[in-house]
C-alpha cells in the first residue's frame, strides 16, 4: 500500500508540472492567430503571422539554455530540488502574459516584450519535462518503467487538452471583441496561479533512490556538463537521433496542422479548439497503452515500427488532409494521432534508458532539447517555408518523412535494447 501510494505521488507530481508546461504551449498554439493581430502592426496580417510563429520558435531554442542550466542541477543537488525549481520559473513568466500590454497600447516594445518572456519560458522548460522523465524512471517499478514514463508525455496531453478546452469556452462564451480586448488574458493568469499551488505541491517530493545512491556511495560527477561531453558523447548523439522523429511529427500533428487549418483553411478558433479537444483526448488515452506496449515488446521494437509508419505514411496522409472531406479528415487526424501516441510512449524511457546516472539529467536534458529546440520548435517556421516556395500542398511531409527515417536509421544500427536495464548502474548501454 505505500508503495502504491509512492508510486501515484510520483505520478501526480511530475504529471501536474507537464500539465502546466504544455497548456500554455496550447494556449499559445490556439491564441496564435490573435496574438499576431495584439502584438504587431495591423498593416501586414500574412508578415505578422511569420512573425508570431518566430517567436514561437526563439522559445524553443532558448531550451537547450535551460538544459545545461537545470541539468547540472539535476545531477549535482539532486532531480526533486531541480523539479521544484523548474516549475517556479515557469509559473512567472506565464504570469507576465497575462499582464501584456498590445501594440496599440505600446508599440514595438509589444513583440519585443512577448518575445523576451518566451525565451525565459524556453529556458525554464528547458529542464522541465526532461528531469520529469528521469523522475519517472528512476522511481518506478522495473517491469513497467515506460508504462510510468509515459505518464510524463500524458501531463503534457492533458495540458494542451486543457488549452483547447479552454479555447472552447472562450470563445463561445465571449465575443470576439471581448476576447481580443481582454479574455485571452484569464487563461494565461490562472495558469500562473496555479503553478505556484503546484511548487507548494512540490516541496513534498523525495529524492530519487537512485540519486541517493549515487550521493552515499560518492559518485556524483564535479562537473555534469564536461561528463557528457567528455564521456558520454555518443549518449548525446543517440537521443539526438531518437528524438528527432517525435520533436518533428508532434509538432507538425499539433502545431502546424492546427496553424494550417486556421490560415489556410479558415477554421474558426472555435472549432480548431474542438479538434484539439478530441485530439489530446484521444492521446491521453493511447499514450500510457504505448507504454504498456514498449514494456511487453521492448524498445527497439517500438522504435523501429514507430518510424517505419510515420516515414510511409505521413506524406499521403496530410496530401488527403487537404481534400475538403470531413470523414477523410478525421481519419487521417484519427491515424496521426495513434502515431504520435506510439512514439511518445516508446521514445520517452528510451531516452532515460540511454544515459548513465551520474550525468543522467545533463545528457538527457540537453540532448531532448537541443532535438526540440532546433528540430521540433522550428517545425511551423519549416514547414510553411516548404508550402511557400515549392506550391507543392504536401511538401512539409517530406521533411517529417525525412526526420522519422533519421530515426529509424539511428535505432537500425546504434541503438541496443535496453528494456531491463538497471537504471542504477554507471556505465550507459
Amino acid at each position: 500500500m505505500k508503495k502504491t501510494a509512492h508510486y501515484f505521488s510520483s505520478i501526480a507530481n511530475s504529471s501536474l508540472g507537464n500539465i502546466l508546461e504544455w497548456y500554455d504551449f496550447g494556449l499559445f498554439t490556439i491564441f496564435s492567430a490573435l496574438f499576431s493581430r495584439l502584438f504587431f502592426s495591423p498593416e501586414d496580417a500574412h508578415a505578422n503571422w511569420i512573425a508570431t510563429i518566430t517567436i514561437f520558435s526563439i522559445g524553443f531554442l532558448c531550451r537547450p539554455l535551460g538544459a545545461l542550466l537545470f541539468g547540472y542541477l539535476g545531477d549535482k543537488y539532486g532531480r526533486a530540488k531541480t523539479l521544484r525549481l523548474s516549475v517556479l520559473m515557469i509559473s512567472l513568466p506565464t504570469l507576465c502574459i497575462s499582464f501584456l500590454p498590445s501594440y496599440q497600447q505600446i508599440g514595438i516594445t509589444a513583440p519585443i516584450l512577448l518575445m523576451l518572456i518566451r525565451i525565459w519560458q524556453g529556458i525554464s522548460l528547458g529542464g522541465e519535462y526532461s528531469g520529469n522523465l528521469i523522475y519517472l524512471a528512476e522511481t518506478a517499478p522495473e517491469r513497467y518503467r515506460a508504462t510510468f514514463t509515459s505518464f510524463a508525455s500524458t501531463g503534457s496531453n492533458i495540458g494542451i487538452l486543457c488549452a483547447a478546452f479552454v479555447g472552447i469556452l472562450t470563445s463561445h462564451f465571449l465575443s470576439d471583441q471581448a476576447l481580443e480586448a481582454w479574455g485571452w488574458r484569464i487563461p494565461y493568469l490562472i495558469s500562473g496561479i496555479f503553478c505556484l499551488f503546484i511548487y507548494a505541491f512540490r516541496l513534498r517530493i523525495h529524492e530519487t533512490q537512485v540519486f541517493d545512491r549515487l550521493k552515499e556511495k560518492k559518485l556524483l560527477v564535479n562537473n555534469p556538463i564536461k561528463t557528457v561531453f567528455k564521456n558520454h558523447f555518443q549518449q548525446l548523439l543517440r537521443t539526438l537521433g531518437l528524438v528527432c522523429m517525435g520533436s518533428t511529427f508532434y509538432y507538425f500533428c499539433f502545431v502546424y496542422i492546427p496553424i494550417f487549418l486556421t490560415q489556410k483553411l479558415h477554421f474558426s478558433i472555435h472549432r480548431v479548439s474542438i479538434l484539439m479537444s478530441l485530439l489530446m483526448g484521444l492521446m491521453v488515452l493511447f499514450v500510457p497503452i504505448a507504454g504498456l506496449l514498449c514494456d511487453y515488446l521492448g524498445r527497439r521494437k517500438m522504435l523501429l515500427f514507430n518510424a517505419t509508419l510515420i516515414t510511409l505514411c505521413v506524406i499521403p496522409g496530410f496530401y488527403f488532409l487537404q481534400i475538403e472531406n470531413v470523414t477523410l479528415m478525421a481519419a487521417i487526424l484519427l491515424l496521426f494521432t495513434i502515431f504520435s501516441a506510439l512514439e511518445q510512449g516508446t521514445t520517452s524511457i528510451s531516452v532515460v534508458e540511454n544515459f548513465p546516472p551520474p550525468a543522467r539529467y545533463t545528457g538527457l536534458s540537453l540532448g531532448y532539447n537541443i532535438g526540440n529546440g532546433f528540430l521540433g520548435g522550428t517545425v511551423p517556421l519549416i514547414c510553411n517555408w516548404l508550402f511557400l516556395a515549392t506550391n507543392i500542398p504536401f511538401a512539409p511531409a517530406f521533411y517529417i518523412a525525412f526526420c522519422a527515417a533519421i530515426t529509424g536509421f539511428v535505432v537500425l544500427f546504434f541503438v541496443p535494447e535496453t528494456r531491463g536495464c538497471d537504471l542504477g548502474m554507471i556505465n550507459a548501454p
